[in-house]
């Protein structure tokens, strides 16, 4: 039985997708070391499998900066240290995030690492972004490369003058069942059970690049529409934004809840929002929301749900596609109430075509060939 070590230096409930790659190496027969953040918290689906041993790195808590610095040295020597250890008896190395190729460094490149980007970068950086990183001579020297949208294979091929065109592995999640659902998050779904109005539902972070506040405007216009919004807020604007919103708008904040518990929230839905606008980060690129790869496209068609989200091409190619959505042309109030009403006309049209569109990523088999090909 041959054997894979996935590493997330970051915490691995806030990204899905390793877990579903994990889930899936285990059902193709691999053996898997799972080194990470919080990773004693992931499904059970993991941590009872016998053929998983799960190897948690140490967490790195908000302090000064000179401990903050320590702990991060410390991490990253940790983190080094548990490859290597892991790699004695591992046929593969998968890091999966610029976090975490930056922590593991030039280690990597002694094995057959599959190095995988959950975002756009044309850049990497350390030590407050005054160091850039060489994410492009990581790229051309791994085993293979691996992004979530086909768009961003290109764009990464031309950036970092790749020989071959990165392989494209889709943020579906492995299951849409949310396994043993806890006590805060069956309160969120007996809220939502209780809801007469038809619930548009916001699934995932809360991000500078994710517009809520025109969405609400567009909502509060319409007869019988509501907005619920369930994730983590990642800074103290994005949840004091959220926060007006819930008070001037209808608009309800369910909370946080991890993967992939959050996938019990979805059935109650009637409409899924993906609220995308370019973001400017040193290390971001500003395509990343215009190629954007959420989960959420995933999440809501498991379920049947369709969609409205802005007018980016990573959405539109699909929404198109499949008809199983609406990009708003604009930000507009007009604009997103058109696109709500429209979605409504063709809700059970557009419900199917989602569910199609789910079933037509064969993940497992995706996985298998990068895995298979030389």
């Amino acid at each position: 039985m041959k054997k894979i070590t996935v590493v997330e230096v970051n915490n691995i409930n806030m990204y899905p997708p390793v877990q579903n790659l994990v889930l899936a190496l285990l059902d193709l027969g691999y053996k898997v070391d799972l080194i990470g953040g919080n990773a004693h918290s992931v499904s059970s689906n993991i941590i009872e499998n016998p053929n998983c041993t799960i190897i948690e790195t140490p967490s790195i808590r908000q302090q000064s900066k000179i401990k903050k610095w320590k702990n991060r040295i410390k991490l990253h020597s940790f983190v080094k240290k548990a490859v290597i250890e892991s790699m004695k008896s591992s046929d593969y190395l998968w890091t999966t995030s610029m976090n975490t190729i930056r922590s593991v460094g030039s280690t990597a490149l002694k094995y057959k690492n599959i190095l995988q980007l959950m975002e756009l970068s044309r850049y990497g950086y350390v030590f407050r972004d005054l160091i850039k990183f060489p994410i492009d001579e990581y790229a051309r020297n791994s085993w293979k490369t691996v992004v979530p949208e086909i768009n961003r294979a290109y764009i990464q091929k031309v950036w970092w003058k790749l020989d071959e065109t990165p392989y494209v592995l889709p943020n579906k999640p492995y299951s849409i069942d949310p396994g043993e659902l806890t006590q805060d998050i069956n309160k969120a779904i007996q809220l939502m059970k209780n809801e007469k109005r038809k619930i548009v539902l916001y699934l995932g972070g809360i991000y500078p690049d994710r517009n809520f506040s025109d969405y609400a405007k567009a909502i509060s216009m319409l007869d019988d529409y509501v907005l619920y919004i369930a994730g983590k807020a990642f800074s103290n604007s994005a949840m004091a934004e959220l926060d007006t919103l819930v008070e001037e708008y209808p608009v309800v904040y369910l909370g946080s809840f991890d993967p992939p518990k959050h996938l019990a929230l979805v059935r109650y839905a009637y409409i899924g929002l993906l609220p995308y606008r370019p973001s400017y980060r040193k290390e971001l690129s500003e395509l990343n929301a215009l190629y954007c790869a959420p989960n959420k496209i995933f999440e809501y068609s498991g379920y049947g749900i369709p969609m409205v989200g802005s007018d980016v091409l990573g959405l539109r190619l699909q929404f198109e596609k499949w008809n199983m959505g609406v990009c708003c042309k604009d930000d507009s109030v007009l604009e997103i109430s058109k696109a709500i009403q429209t979605v409504d006309y063709d809700h059970d049209k557009m419900s199917q075509n989602a569910k199609e569109f789910y079933e037509s990523v064969d993940l497992k088999g995706i996985i298998s060939s990068i895995l298979m090909e030389e």
